[in-house]
């Protein structure tokens, strides 16, 4: 949908607040939807209820090419319902059918998110020019990988018995879980500090003379950079055995992007990206990672991943408006990611004791 924006806003006369409703909207629904998740699979299974959602997002994505406006929107909050459903049971999916590679797993899936992510935002662009079709119209090329992914799924999922209706009428998430609440922390603020630079670095850099192409290769750059250390921080933390080292390195290399920004943007922008890139994918992979190891049993986990996405996205969709509103404050771009930087020692904090809450709860789970 962003490269895409500015002329779907122009078609329909939509005004900032309302184009921007169109990317914030899948960001709010993954949190409000989210606890859904372990309520739905306790009744009809994961398997079942992960292709459902799958089914959701091939079809809502279908669907915002069609129905002008009211199709837009429609079709954005039906994939967004089922981008929330399955995303709070993947980490519960990898915690119940690999226990032993819980970290490479979710690297794996991890990396696979950013991957799709930006073969689509680089890709929409080239396939509406080349296939001569309007904005909208092309937004339904993407609900091809979502069938293509409904059918994998169908052929290798093995089905799990259902818990029957007394546990589906009882969802139990976790709010008084003190370690499910630094799991959810850590979650949202890695997240808000992600969606925050997301909808402003480009913009940034526009504002101190780069062209808007270039300052789109450097989103795609630090998207890229992105996937090495969703894949790579997991696995080390396996090797290890051990996150906290990992966690203290993606958050440090995440805070040390944004200060760079913030003091001497021009200086290397393309470096200043790539590091941004490298510790954001690694936090986000091991906000996962963590997350998954903090429940204490495979069942729970679903619970635990419904939580995390409900305050963690609500928290995350928060970001941009923020510093937006610093950004109008100040006049610049300085404060805000000073800001940022400032929220990423409070990250810092809260992984590492998330980490370390994790460890005592598989030690638990291990006597």
């Amino acid at each position: 949908m962003p490269p895409l924006i500015d002329g779907l806003a122009a078609t329909f006369g939509l005004s900032a607040v309302a184009a921007g409703a169109l990317t914030t909207l899948p960001v709010l629904l993954m949190g409000l939807f989210a606890p859904l998740a372990p309520v739905a699979a306790r009744r009809y299974g994961d398997s079942l209820v992960l292709a459902v959602a799958v089914g959701l997002i091939a079809v809502g994505t279908g669907a915002r090419s069609v129905g002008g406006v009211a199709g837009l929107y429609a079709g954005t909050a039906c994939a967004g319902i089922g981008i929330a459903v399955a995303g709070a049971l993947l980490p519960a999916l990898v915690r119940g059918r690999a226990p032993d590679r819980i970290g490479p797993v979710t690297g794996l899936y991890t990396a696979a998110l950013i991957s799709g992510a930006l073969i689509a935002a680089a890709g929409t662009e080239p396939l509406r020019a080349t296939l001569g079709v309007s904005g909208q119209a092309v937004l339904a090329v993407w609900a091809g990988p979502a069938l293509l992914a409904l059918a994998l799924w169908a052929a290798v999922a093995s089905p799990r018995p259902t818990r029957g209706a007394a546990s589906w009428a009882r969802p139990r998430l976790p709010w008084r879980s003190g370690p499910a609440w630094l799991g959810t922390l850590f979650m949202g603020l890695q997240s808000l500090l992600f969606y925050a630079t997301l909808a402003w670095l480009a913009a940034d850099y526009i504002g101190l003379g780069m062209s808007a192409r270039d300052a789109g290769l450097l989103l795609g750059v630090f998207s890229a950079a992105q996937i090495v250390t969703a894949l790579a921080m997991p696995a080390l933390a396996h090797r290890t055995g051990s996150a906290r080292v990992w966690v203290v390195v993606s958050v440090s290399l995440t805070i040390l992007g944004l200060l760079l920004v913030a003091v001497a943007p021009l200086a290397a922008p393309w470096a200043w990206a790539a590091l941004l890139g490298l510790g954001m994918g690694g936090c986000l992979s091991l906000a996962l990672t963590v997350l998954t190891h903090l429940a204490p049993t495979p069942d729970a986990a679903a619970a635990y991943a419904g939580m995390a996405f409900f305050g963690g996205y609500l928290l995350a969709a928060a970001g941009p408006v923020a510093a937006g509103a610093l950004h109008d404050a100040t006049g610049g771009f300085t404060a805000v990611f000073l800001a940022l930087a400032g929220l990423g020692v409070v990250t810092l904090a809260v992984g590492v004791a998330a980490v370390r809450s994790a460890g005592a709860a598989s030690a638990a789970g291990a006597g």
